[in-house]
């Protein structure tokens, strides 16, 4: 008789501004509101925790990057400000990974930046500034709004990261705001194409060392879609809609799952798909519990499936 394997979810973390529909909002931001709404989420983790009877360990991406310096003075600002939160996490196990969302300040207000080298530039910077405050070049790495492109890759390639968390498998926006083309991309961790990053090297093409894990996708069907809309397995969303969702997915394998701190709390903003209620985390977690049997947390550098580094 064979026995069942648990379903693995490697849950991430995504520290960044308070925003809602554009991403164009995340700009600017209230430092407060980032610091409170990390702390609400260490006592929801610790909740939800008790609730199942184990550990979540986490991987936490935060904010490093040109406006985090113009809003703190530096851009490493939030992780200055978190650094008790940091010390306390990595003690715990924890890990943590560059998180840039790259926009420059235009006319009066910030706008996406698209110039690949001057998208290149600011990752640069950003890295520089997280090896100030950690002592070490990051070896993680997630980009804000999933924008990615061959000049990216190579840059965090050289930069030394290991691992980058950003595909959106079969995804594309050029809208609103949002810049990002994951075309083709597959499922599974796979080491990036030089000549494509959304697709794995062939044996005949040069490759980058880097891994990229992309997030696990959902076929959601929010209350303004005609038919389910693939979409990154968030905990945040409103739970009706994940466990729909999840109920459809014959063959779990592993999660790549991602919370926003700020969608954790409540607000008067009323989002199609974001619950905005500090219960969404557990309630997403015990449905995955009784859809999928065992569950097992695990960081996303020791999440099962990983392609050798």
């Amino acid at each position: 008789m064979s026995i069942k394997k648990p379903t693995t979810i490697a849950l991430t973390v995504d520290v960044e501004g308070e925003w809602f529909d554009l991403p164009g909002e995340q700009g600017s931001f209230d430092v407060n509101k980032v610091l409170t709404a990390v702390e609400n989420l260490e006592m929801l983790l610790d909740r939800t925790e008790f609730r199942i009877g184990a550990k979540i360990p986490i991987t936490w991406f935060i904010r490093c990057d040109d406006s985090v310096a113009i809003t703190t003075g530096e851009a490493s600002g939030l992780l200055q400000l978190l650094d008790r939160f940091i010390r306390r996490r990595t003690n715990m196990g924890d890990e943590f990974g560059l998180h840039p969302h790259l926009y420059r300040f235009s006319q009066g207000g910030w706008v996406p930046e698209t110039n690949p080298d001057r998208q290149r530039e600011q990752i640069e910077r950003a890295a520089i500034s997280w090896e100030r405050y950690f002592g070490l070049m990051p070896r993680l790495s997630r980009m804000g709004e999933a924008v990615m492109n061959n000049t990216l890759t190579a840059c965090l390639d050289k930069l030394g990261i290991e691992i980058d968390s950003s595909a959106l498998p079969d995804r594309k926006r050029c809208d609103s705001g949002f810049q990002f083309d994951w075309t083709g991309a597959p499922t599974s961790p796979y080491h990036p194409s030089v000549e494509d990053y959304r697709q794995p090297a062939t044996n005949s093409e040069p490759t980058h060392r880097l891994v990229e894990i992309p997030f696990t996708m959902l076929p959601i069907m929010g209350p303004q879609d005609k038919e389910p809309i693939k979409r990154y397995c968030n905990f945040a969303f409103r739970p009706d809609l994940v466990k729909n969702a999840a109920q459809a997915i014959k063959n779990p394998g592993n999660f790549i799952a991602v919370v926003h701190p700020h969608e954790l709390l409540l607000s008067d903003h009323q989002h199609a798909l974001i619950a905005h209620n500090p219960t969404s985390l557990e309630e997403n977690i015990l449905n995955f519990s009784s859809i999928f049997g065992n569950l097992e947390f695990t960081l996303l550098t020791t999440c099962p499936g990983n392609v050798d580094k």
